[in-house]
Parts: structure tokens; sequence; C-alpha cells
């Protein structure tokens, strides 16, 4: 049997092989008398190897540096591995919700959504005179979007805002808002008659937490001497990013999914405060208590999952700024990346309260 040109006769199975790059490679061919080593000489075209006068009953073949050793062989598979990961994490990334709406204008107004992929191809997303619609897509490829939305109606005429966002395959989902209504002109004078029409679009990311921002239970607290009912957690940010609170930039309030029927169960909250006197955000080496809503909420007996967000912009989730504004219309809009961070706990039949100062229990 002979390995001449591509191919290899294995047995009764052909393989063949390509040199990727001029490096010197390391194979091993099994014959029937033993194993023999040997070195090849990569040209950038196929390898030229001949044995006769014996059967080869396997060939293995690796293509690094002086792979001599069988750890160097494993670190080949690894690679593989990883590019194969990468290569699944390119496509199929996450969805995308679509939420379009029109309050409030009198006239038919059309509305259109297109979207720039990251090949160069473009696609229309919607282009209706509909007043109200949702629609969620699947974004297959990593890179920069481009999304334009055009608003046209007799009152206003036509206007348009583009705004773009990268995926980097740590979103897990994205929402996408492009709502129009007739607001007032002048926000400081409420008697005022006198409007505009209006457009606000928001794209907002959802990506996984960085692994070096953590999170821990500390204690479920009934609140019966003054501290805030309910369960206290601790974040520390290891990374080197500063880190900011879903609703104030220093405070990081949650909400509570309830275990039941195999599965956490609902988004509960309680009441927000936004007058609260300014605190630091979560700067890198730092840490910071976290709790449900502003006050805090009482807790049965149970599994729970506390669920908070953080960005590592200055921003309030949902918040959006003026962008543009002409005589007969005006844009609000914002993009936006906010992170998950979960800590699954249990209250436990007559936990004992704790109103210590928490101590950090993170490595």
């Amino acid at each position: 049997m002979s390995f001449c040109e591509t191919w290899l006769r294995c047995g009764k199975t052909v393989r063949s092989y390509r040199a990727p790059t001029l490096v010197k490679d390391w194979g091993r061919i099994n014959m029937n008398h033993g194993e023999e080593d040997f070195d090849l000489w990569s040209t950038n075209q196929e390898y030229l190897y001949q044995h006769r006068g014996t059967e080869i009953l396997s060939f293995s073949f690796v293509s690094l540096y002086n792979l001599r050793q069988p750890m160097k062989r494993n670190r080949i598979l690894l690679l593989l591995f990883l590019a194969m990961m990468h290569f699944a994490t390119a496509k199929g990334q996450c969805d995308m919700l679509i939420d379009y709406a029109v309050e409030g204008i009198p006239s038919t107004a059309h509305g259109t959504l297109s979207m720039l992929l990251p090949d160069g191809k473009s696609t229309i997303l919607f282009d209706d005179t509909v007043r109200q619609m949702q629609k969620t897509i699947h974004l297959e490829q990593l890179g920069e979007y481009r999304l334009k939305t055009v608003f046209s109606c007799a009152q206003s005429g036509r206007d348009s805002l583009e705004r773009s966002f990268t995926l980097t395959g740590e979103e897990y989902k994205v929402e996408t808002s492009a709502h129009f209504r007739r607001e007032l002109r002048n926000y400081s004078d409420w008697k005022s008659k006198d409007s505009i029409n209006s457009g606000r679009f928001t794209i907002t990311k959802y990506s996984h937490p960085s692994p070096l921002v953590k999170i821990e239970f500390v204690r479920n607290s009934t609140g019966e001497n003054g501290e805030f009912p309910g369960p206290l957690f601790l974040i520390k940010n290891e990374s080197r990013d500063t880190l900011y609170g879903e609703w104030l930039p220093g405070y990081f309030w949650g909400t509570l999914s309830i275990w039941a029927d195999g599965k956490y169960e609902g988004n509960h909250g309680g009441q927000i405060c936004t007058t609260w006197t300014d605190e630091p955000p979560l700067y890198p080496d730092s840490v910071k208590p976290a709790w449900v809503a502003s006050f805090g909420r009482k807790t049965r007996p149970g599994k729970y999952r506390f669920n908070l967000y953080y960005s590592t912009e200055n921003d309030i989730k949902g918040s959006a700024r003026k962008v543009y504004e002409s005589k007969s219309f005006r844009w609000w809009s914002a993009v936006q990346n906010w992170h998950l961070l979960t800590c699954e706990f249990e209250v436990k039949p007559k936990e004992p309260t704790d109103t210590s100062p928490p101590k950090l229990i993170l490595p």
C-alpha cells in the first residue's frame, strides 16, 4: 500500500490530508510489523510518502511544530474543539424581539424597519401601516448589525433614524422598540396644547454576566429590627469595569423567581424609589450589598432565584435621550447592554434573624 499525493489507504479506508502551512510535521504509520515514525516537509501542496511491501494498518497525523509528545497532540484536539465551538456559536446566537407601536397620532402612519447584517446583506423586518406589531427573529451572525427605522405620516412627513449594535457571543436576547406618539412640545408647560410627533427607538442587549462579577446570598431577614426584610446579597466586582445598578447607579435592586413545578417562575419585585441619596457605583475590587427592590421583600420558606441587572455604562434601564428635533418631529433613542446576574438560595422554616453587618464570604 502507498500514500501518494493526498491519498492514504488504511486497510479498507481511504483518507486524504493537505498541508496547511509551511511547517515541519510529524506523523505515525502503524504497519503490520509495528509502528514507524517519519518526518514530512509541508510545501502547501500534497504530502508524498511511499512504503512498499507491507500493509498500512493506520495513519495518524498532527500539524504543529515538533509534535513528538502525546501531550502536544492533545493540544491539537483542543484547538480543533475550540474552533468547532466558535463555528457553532457564530451562528444561532440569540433571538431579537421587535416591538412597534403607534398611538395618539390620528392620521395614517407608515413604518419601516430594515436591518443590515454583519455579512453585508440587508433585510426588511417590518413595512406596514398597522398601529401595533410584535415579532421575533433569530440573529445568526456575530458582528455589527445596523437597524434603520422610517416613519411617515401626513402631519410630520417622513423621518428616519439609524442605530447599531454588536453581537459578541455573550448575548442571550435583544429587544428593539420603535414607538411613535404625539407628545407635548414643551414639557415645562403642561397647560400648552402645542404638540409634536415623536419617535422612541431603543435597542437593548441582554448578556451573560462576567465571571469576575460574583454574588452570594448572605441571609434572610424578617425586618422586625429595622432592617430591610427578605434576602440580602453581596456583590463582589473583580473585573476592571465599573458596575451600575438598574434604577440608580449606586444601588443594586433585583427581583425574585420562585421554584415551583421543577422550574423558577415569576419575577416578583417591590416598590422602587429613585429619589434616594446618590451612592457611588460598584468600582473594581469593591463589594456592595444587593436586595429586592428599594425596601426589600418578605419571603416565605422555599427555594428562590435572585435576578439582578447591572451595566458597565451609567444608564438607567429603559431610558432614552433626545437625539434630534425638527419643527415637526422629535427622536428619542438609546442603545444599552444589561448583564443578568442571578443567585439561587433557600429560605428555611424558622430561620433565625441575623441583623449583624454582613461579612464577606466571597473568595
